[in-house]
């Protein structure tokens, strides 16, 4: 246990310090301004995550592929694009690399990046190897190698040359793999670039192994473990374990051999290494065949089958169809046996894997011996000992064996120069090496405890840095909502107030009054929460417990609900029960917790749903349900609705949005009470609230039945309408108002009935499809209103066609400068923040309707010029009017030329470019056309360009005394005497 500590402290250690420098590139992440910079870190999270967090480190590749593109940074889509194509191969996914290296390339070859093209032709290269398409892999290598010599590329020249022995390993063109893995090693220990010198080192091992120089091998492979481990590469030692297994197997310690490969098998299948998993399977199966554990070989080479399908491994399937072959004879299943050599032999053969196919010939030759047929065994033989004889030549052999042998006698002169020298150095520094370790060590431990130190102040300061942001936010929002839930109040108990001042004579209507008392009490009780907020902060909030009963006050706080159920239409049900309940207790705070939970399921609750209020006593305890059918609540949000400024963030309450106290303030006086709060919800299904106080009974009674009869809730007020009735007067200028709040909806429509035509829409998707179905003359909305906000629906209004002309004053209790400024982009004509002087709102509204009109006036002047550009500034209207206008001068003098060409010409209905024309110039299409002919006409008259009669059929007139009749009206004297 004490050997295997430090290990694991260490591994433990490794993976904290991972996880430490992915939090922090994650901040870095978040905290980029940049998209270079952002593109670059998330390079760095993918390197990090490539091996143990798959799902993230391809989240990272495709995040940052996408703002590469957005960016239009070449040099960063070409290393975006390769860093995915690599890590779809390391998964397997050959197809779907091929196809992203095929986008790279193109992006690569435009802009001429040598670098990244040589990335391309290597990991094509690696691909096709893997597919078994041994002459497209050794084609791809060549390429890079080529370019990488062009660009005096050492690094990159190396890398060709390991490729390309283990293309030409594959082939089972052993001499020529050996040249290449010197080649490679020899550079990569120039460069001094271990771990790659390392792997190349296991590959001249594995080669060694193959040729069955087990000695050799075993140097190899130790040599290059060693340098693995120093660098805790993983992949490296998993190889190496997998050809010691595979030595261990030939030298005939089985037992070794399996130990060896199940480490292996556990290594490769942490790293989700398919192809290595599939030949680890292989091996452990060859070992059971040895063994004659013919149902065990079966089941791993049928697992190695299975996975080389997977990675679509032609080598790999060609290899498990023989060995399961072997197995199926072993076990007495001869017509299966022929079966799966026939299998090895097709793929064999269809991925030219001459290696395959000749052992394919072998084992079919043995088959058919033993089952008697000499003819094909003879077939068999004969194509097998031709391949043999190509592969495994004797000068073939004793050339590797000499490249080898020059290698390493290379390798000793080296370490021998190397050893001498050190003993030199060893000599003459020993005590100082020592002195020197020993500060180092200390250094190193006062380094490391330091860093850690600082880790931890810089994560404790992010921390409170992340939770002042969070905390200013919250109160940011707090502070702009809380401005428009005293803004709108304000504005409906200005209004009337300024209307009195004004005309003293003639007073309020009780309308009004009850408006400016609602308001003010919402006031006050926005002021009255804030207060006891502050109260309970400083802890001075105390209960003021007086003896009362309880279930009347209930009674009076949830009747004073039901006139506002009754306009809105909403079943409210009061269950509270027919008796006495005497107690001491704090009236004042009980009645705010039943406002605040029905003001909320109130404001929650559409029109027509239901809201019930139930009171009951229990084992010493009030127990208050109050339940709506309204939106709902998210389950993640549920447990923040009662901190304090929170509102939830959901586009369906963007109407309700409030303070953020009410439920705080709640919870808070509950808990003051000694009492629970608790609450659940379902998205559209609605939402719970209950709430338990400890109040001691006094005494109990039962109420008489009169009065239980009048707290019903079936003698709820009737309904009360906010509809004024529609003005007599229809050719008054219509005016759609388009208001969520009915108090301020009724303020605004009670001062411009006398004057307009309004008509009301309680949120901007309504009053969308009112202004498309009869477009008013002006528009008047709010920013915040559900289901589409004021600034949506102006956008979409100066976007359609038929309501572009229309003009739109917002109206918003947001009073910034930005707020302004966005109200106006999105095309708004004027713009008042609450509250407002409705003086003021009434004068800008007639300013705007005489604009509209004098432009229109403007256009039909005798001998004004028209110009698209003067009758509006809506960029879709002035587009529609210059290309009317374009027509019209295309067309006048066609006399053909009517009202019913022009609607095809315009792709416009009669309906559609009626209502246009009349908003834009006030004149119809018939008129407009022949004006325009007219005015045309008086041009060429005045300047005496020809007869009265030419002149008329030049503007498109075909009967003259129509054109003299038409001139006379809009001039008032006839053609000739212009």
């Amino acid at each position: 246990m004490k050997q295997l500590a430090l290990p694991l402290l260490f591994f433990f250690n490794t993976l904290l310090f991972s996880q430490s420098k992915i939090d922090s590139l994650q901040q870095a992440l978040n905290d980029a301004t940049h998209d270079t910079v952002r593109i670059k870190t998330l390079h760095q999270l993918y390197a990090l995550q490539r091996y143990n967090q798959k799902d993230k480190a391809k989240e990272a590749l495709l995040s940052s592929i996408e703002l590469s593109n957005k960016l239009e940074n070449v040099g960063l889509q070409v290393e975006s694009y390769n860093k995915y194509a690599e890590f779809l191969r390391t998964q397997s996914e050959n197809d779907s690399a091929i196809s992203v290296y095929g986008v790279s390339m193109t992006l690569a070859e435009r802009a001429k990046l040598h670098g990244p093209i040589s990335d391309i032709f290597n990991g094509l290269g690696y691909i096709y190897l893997r597919k078994g398409n041994y002459q497209k892999a050794l084609e791809y290598h060549q390429k890079n190698l080529s370019l990488s010599i062009k660009l005096k590329d050492d690094l990159r020249m190396a890398w060709s040359y390991g490729a390309i022995g283990s293309v030409y390993n594959e082939m089972g063109e052993y001499t020529k793999a050996m040249e290449n893995y010197v080649l490679s090693s020899r550079k990569h220990q120039g460069l001094e670039n271990h771990r790659d010198y390392a792997v190349n080192l296991a590959n001249m091992g594995m080669l060694q192994r193959k040729l069955e120089n087990f000695d050799s091998a075993m140097a190899y492979l130790i040599k290059s473990d060693s340098v693995f481990e120093a660098l805790d590469f993983r992949p490296g030692r998993a190889f190496v374990l997998t050809n010691l297994g595979l030595i261990s197997r030939n030298m005939g310690n089985l037992d070794d051999a399996i130990d060896f490969n199940k480490k292996a098998l556990s290594n490769y299948m942490a790293m989700g290494n398919k192809s290595q998993v599939g030949e680890i399977y292989h091996t452990l199966g060859t070992i059971y065949l040895k063994q004659n554990n013919y149902g065990e070989a079966l089941s791993h080479f049928q697992k190695k089958l299975k996975t080389s399908v997977e990675v679509k491994d032609s080598v790999g399937i060609s290899r498990a169809h023989r060995f399961i072959g072997d197995c199926y004879g072993k076990l007495g299943e001869l017509q299966k046996t022929e079966s799966s050599y026939l299998k090895a032999m097709q793929v064999a053969t269809a991925s030219h894997n001459r290696l395959g196919k000749m052992r394919a010939h072998k084992a079919l030759s043995g088959h058919y011996a033993a089952f008697g047929d000499f003819a094909k065994a003879y077939a068999n033989q004969t194509e097998y000992a031709i391949l043999k004889d190509s592969l495994y030549t004797k000068e073939k052999r004793e050339l590797a064996s000499e490249i080898e042998a020059k290698y390493q006698n290379e390798e000793k002169t080296k370490e021998i120069a190397l050893l001498e020298s050190e003993q030199k150095l060893q000599t003459l520094q020993l005590t100082q090496r020592v002195n020197e370790r020993n500060a180092i060590i200390a250094f190193a431990i006062v380094l490391l405890l330091l860093a850690a130190l600082l880790l931890n102040q810089y994560r404790i300061k992010q921390k409170t840095n992340r939770e002042l942001r969070e905390l200013d936010e919250l109160k940011s929002n707090f502070f702009a909502n809380i401005s428009h839930e005293f803004r709108t109040p304000l504005t409906l108990i200005k209004g009337p107030i300024e209307q009195l001042e004004q005309n003293p004579s003639m007073g309020l209507g009780m309308e009004s009054i009850k408006m400016i008392r609602r308001n003010t009490n919402r006031v006050l009780q926005l002021v009255n929460q804030l207060l006891d907020l502050s109260k309970i902060d400083k802890g001075s909030l105390q209960l003021e417990n007086a003896e009362g009963e309880v279930y009347k006050c209930l009674r009076g706080a949830a009747s004073s609900f039901s006139s506002y159920a009754a306009q809105r239409r909403i079943d409210y049900k009061v269950h509270i029960p027919h008796e006495i309940y005497w107690a001491s207790f704090d009236r004042d705070k009980l009645e705010k917790i039943v406002y605040n939970l029905l003001g909320n399921a109130f404001k929650f609750s559409d029109d027509g749903g239901t809201i019930s209020f139930t009171a009951s006593y229990d084992n010493n305890e009030l127990r208050i349900v109050v339940s709506d059918t309204g939106k709902g609540i998210p389950e993640d949000k549920l447990p923040f609705i009662f901190d304090r400024f929170y509102q939830v963030k959901q586009e369906a309450t963007r109407e309700h949005e409030g303070s953020g106290i009410g439920l705080s303030l709640s919870k808070e006086l509950v808990a003051l009470m000694d009492g629970t709060i608790t609450a659940s919800s379902k998205i559209n299904k609605g939402t719970i609230f209950t709430v338990a106080l400890p109040i001691q009974k006094i005494k109990t009674g039962t109420l008489p039945s009169e009065s239980a009869s009048k707290t019903k809730q079936n003698d709820v007020l009737p309904k009360k309408s906010f509809a004024l009735e529609r003005p007599k007067v229809m050719d008054l200028p219509k005016l759609l108002l388009v208001e969520d709040n009915p108090d301020m909806s009724y303020f605004i429509k009670e001062h411009l009935q006398g004057q307009y035509q309004v008509e009301v829409a309680k949120n901007g998707m309504i009053g969308l499809k009112a202004a498309k179905q009869n477009p008013p003359d002006l528009i008047i909305t709010d920013v915040m209103m559900p289901e589409m906000d004021g600034v949506e629906l102006c956008q979409a209004l100066k976007s359609n066609f038929e309501t572009s002309h229309v003009p739109v004053i917002m109206l918003t209790a947001k009073a910034g400068k930005e707020n302004k400024i966005e109200g106006l982009e999105t095309g708004a004509d004027d713009y008042l923040t609450k509250p407002f002087d409705s003086q003021e709102l009434l004068i800008r509204v007639k300013n705007l309707i005489q604009q509209r009109r004098t432009l229109r006036d403007r256009f039909s002047k005798e001998h004004s010029t028209i110009d698209p550009k003067e009758i509006t500034v809506t960029s879709i209207d002035q587009k529609f009017l210059e290309g009317l206008l374009e027509l019209l001068e295309r067309e006048f003098s066609n006399s053909n030329f009517g009202v019913q060409e022009m609607q095809s010409a315009l792709a416009l209905s009669k309906t559609q470019l009626h209502r246009k024309l009349k908003a834009l110039t006030g004149e119809s299409p018939g008129e407009l056309l022949r004006n325009f002919r007219l005015k045309r006409a008086a041009q060429l008259l005045s300047k005496k360009a020809d007869t009265v009669t030419q002149i008329a059929y030049a503007v498109g007139f075909n009967n003259l005394s129509y054109f003299a009749k038409c001139f006379k009206e809009l001039y008032g004297v006839p053609p000739s005497a212009y």
